[in-house]
Formats: structure tokens, sequence, C-alpha cells
């Protein structure tokens, strides 16, 4: 029963790493404790309970943050809520329970430890469109270790963190893997310090001046009919004192009415910066209408977009869409169930994959919205010609929560796995602009109606990641359990 416990307990010490917080030494704490607990397993199935615990642990408290939506903005019960958010972190937990219990049938090693984890981790990224929320590697953005994060993603960052964690403790016991796993872990680190001196990416023209729009509308009145004007309003002052040849960014639905119902005063906020050499970028709901259909998107566009050579390089249809806050599952049988599943704009379609980048001010920018910055392999394919990422978001959905800086957290190492400089526009926070090493540059307070004025520098090069991608890590991961398979092959001829 104390494994147990000490399971659970190690869990709850995972999100601690993450922001808010930022105790990124009880990273290795956890893994390591709940690796001691999976070692101490009895069986296959005690091991997988122990890592479901550990699992329950983690996202009990690292993404509780989710009741808020559904309680403060989806109108759903708070006794609903929270059993939600519970099945929902108990669902997420299996991965973590499998990993316990796949590593100790193959052995018990922190080889087999490590490659497991990270290989559930890419399906619990890719499964039913993915959860790709606290990677380990994601907590050590501004620590020595991060400057592996060009050479293969979150992923690398996440298998060092496992692999790590787990041979302090397998090192207190017999047998030659502990070694091997020493060797490794040693190699790790000394790739951290050499990559340290390693540049893959140079800047590319001079620096461009931006000003990114905090709206800072509240959430429960930011889709009322009667606030459309008011947001128009708030929108407009902040945008117009905005100096020439600056590149102004606005957050994601900062309108909440469709492009096409609001075209004049999109195309006239954007041709008043066009006249002073700048430019829009803005978060918007787009309506499509063809013969058999009508589809809604949420999309970001370069405006002005009238009268453009182009349009496919002016606006962008997001792809990666959130379950039941953008579209609905079988929604033919649970809509108007209860209200969270009738949510404001949740059933958009998603955008076409081929979609190309945006081009604005002469530059090429790579777009994405809210949720599709948490993609390793999204936002490095579409990277390559980029001068520079830019993602929005209306993180308000979840208030004053952790949720909102995890997410920003996460952001940041886009830019360092790309070598690229991020601008980040929300409604009320974190807006910031992050250099390519994943440097917070400038950023406004949350929750405050503002302008933050800074620059970005266009980059250009490939990272190792960008161009291999998460493949050589799953590759990897894969080798450390070999050894281990053949083994018990050996062992168990009949296996």
């Amino acid at each position: 029963m104390r494994h147990r416990l000490l399971a659970l307990i190690a869990g709850l010490l995972f999100p601690l790493a993450f922001a808010p917080y930022d105790l990124w030494p009880l990273l290795f704490v956890s893994v390591a404790a709940g690796f001691w607990c999976q070692q101490q397993a009895g069986s296959g199935k005690e091991a997988f309970l122990r890592g479901w615990l550990y699992g329950l642990g983690m996202f009990g408290f690292g993404v509780s943050w989710v009741h808020v939506s559904m309680h403060d903005y989806g109108y759903m019960p708070l006794w609903m809520a929270i059993p939600f958010t519970a099945m929902f972190a108990a669902f997420l937990a299996l991965f973590y329970g499998l990993t316990f219990s796949l590593s100790w049938r193959l052995g018990r090693s922190a080889l087999v430890f490590a490659g497991i984890w990270l290989l559930l981790d890419w399906l619990r990224g890719w499964l039913l469109t993915g959860f790709p929320w606290l990677y380990a590697g994601y907590a050590l953005i501004d620590t020595p270790l991060a400057s592996l994060a060009p050479l293969g993603g979150v992923w690398l960052l996440s298998l060092a963190t496992v692999l790590l964690s787990a041979t302090l403790i397998q090192l207190r016991q017999p047998g030659p893997l502990r070694w091997v796993a020493a060797g490794l872990s040693v190699l790790v680190l000394l790739t951290a310090i050499a990559s340290h001196f390693l540049t893959f990416t140079h800047a590319n023209g001079p620096e461009q001046k931006v000003a990114l729009v905090q709206g800072n509308i509240p959430q429960d009145l930011k889709w009322q009919i009667s606030m459309r004007g008011e947001t128009r309003r708030i929108y407009h002052e902040l945008t117009r004192e905005i100096p020439a040849d600056t590149l102004v960014l606005w957050p994601e639905s900062a309108m909440t009415e469709f492009y096409q119902t609001i075209t004049d005063f999109i195309e006239d906020e954007g041709n008043q910066l066009a006249d002073r050499n700048g430019a829009l970028i803005t978060g918007i709901p787009w309506r499509s209408v063809s013969d058999a259909d009508i589809t809604y998107r949420n999309s970001i566009a370069a405006i002005p977009l009238r009268d453009s050579e182009n349009d496919s390089e002016r606006v962008y249809h997001k792809q990666k869409l959130v379950p039941f806050g953008e579209y609905v599952p079988m929604q033919s049988l649970i809509r108007g169930l209860i209200p969270f599943f009738d949510l404001p704009m949740s059933g958009f379609t998603p955008g076409d994959p081929s979609q190309p980048n945006l081009q604005v001010l002469g530059h090429t920018v790579a777009p994405f919205i809210c949720y599709e910055i948490l993609y390793p392999q999204l936002v490095a394919s579409r990277s390559h010609d980029a001068d520079v990422l830019v993602t929005i978001s209306n993180d308000a959905w979840f208030g004053s929560s952790a949720g909102p800086v995890q997410h920003f957290q996460m952001a940041r190492l886009r830019a360092l796995e790309t070598g690229r400089w991020l601008l980040r526009g929300t409604n009320n926070g974190v807006t910031a602009v992050i250099d390519h090493q994943g440097r917070i540059v400038d950023a406004l307070p949350q929750f405050e109606r503002d302008v933050l004025y800074s620059h970005y520098q266009p980059r250009t090069g490939i990272t190792p990641f960008m161009a291999l991608g998460v493949w050589p890590w799953l590759v990897l991961s894969g080798l450390l359990l070999l050894p281990a398979m053949l083994g018990r092959k050996k062992k168990h001829p009949y296996i």
C-alpha cells in the first residue's frame, strides 16, 4: 500500500516542475520515485496499478484546470465538471499504467523504462487527435539541458529526463545494464554541453517592429451579440495609434463575427496600417458557402486581404481542432445533452494540411492557432521556409488557472526547436515575444488591456529536429527495448 501511495505522490510532484511553479528539479525526483515504485512491484498487474496512480496524480493535478472551462464558461454544474475532469485524468493515466507494466515485464531496466515512456508519450500525442500536454521535456526550457531541443525537440528532452532519472535508481542495483544506462546518461550530458556551442539558424534581414494587441475581453461577455460593437471599438482604439512600419497581431477570435460578415471593418483596419507600411494579422472565424454545404473554420488572416493576389497565402485555417471545444465527436448523439457540448464556435471544420504559410511585409510567417503550437512535428514541418513563427490563442477559457501559463511554457520550446522567433498574441495573456533560443524578450501581464511593442529578427536555416523530426527518437526508443525483448525471447522461446 505504501508503494501505491508513493507512486501517487510522485505523480503529484510532476506538475510542480512546470509553470507556474517552475520547480524543475522535482521532475527528476518524480520520475525517479515512479521508477523505484515500479521496480518494487511484485507483478505486472501491480506495476500497472502503480503506474496508473502515478499518472492519476500527474494529470489529476496537472490538468485540473480543465474544469474551469466546463463550469465557468460551459455552464456545466460543478458536481459534473469535477467528475468529468477526473475521468479525463483517469483515462490519460492509463498511458503511465502501461509504461510501468510493460517495462516491468521486459526487465525493469532504466533503458526499457525510458524507451516505453517516450513511445507512449508519442502515442498520447497522436491517438484520437492527441493530447500533447505535460511532456517531461517542457519543464527543462530554462535549464542547461534545453540545448538538446534543436537536436531532438521535446522528444529528446523527455527521453533524456526519464533516462537520467531512472539511471539514478538503477545504479544502486546489480547487473550490466546499469553501466549501459550510466554510459548513455553521460553521453546525454556531454551532448547537452556540446550543443550549447552549435547554431543551426542565422539572421535573415533587418529586425521588424511588431505590436501585439491584448484586448482582455472577459470570456463570459466575449461571445454575447451585444458585445460585438464594443469589441470592435476596443481593438480599433488599441490599434489606431500604432506607429508606421509595424506588424500588428490580434489574438484568436479577436472578432467573434465571421470575416464575411465584417469584411469592411477588418479591411479598413488593415488598410489604415498598410497606408503606414504596416500590416495586420488577426484571428477570425471564417465561413465558406458552396452549393453542397456551409463550412466554418477557426482562421488567421493577413489583412488587407481583399484584392490580394493570392488568398491562400493570406489566410490559414486551423488543422488541429480541440475535441468538444471546436468540434463535437459523435455530435448527432451528444449535442444538447448538456450546455458544455454547445459551446460557441464548436462546429468548426479542420483546414487542409497542405496550406501554405502566410506572406506578410515581405516575410514568410508560419501560423499556428492555440492548441496547434503543442504539436512539435506540425510546427517543425511548417517552419522550413518561415522567417518567424506566429501563434494566437484565447486562453481566457481557463481563467487564472495554471493552464494558460503551462501553454505559454510549451509554446516557448517551439521557438528553440526551430531556431525561430515566436510572436504569441492572446486575448488576456500570456502575450509575448520569444527569441530563437526560447527566451522571453517582452511580455504583457495577464488580464490587462494593452499593446506590447517589440520586434523580431527574421531567421533562416534548418535545425536537426526540423530535418529529422521525431522518428530517430522513436527508433532509438525501440532499440532501447531490443536487448530486453531478445533476452525474454531466449528465456521463453514460445512467447
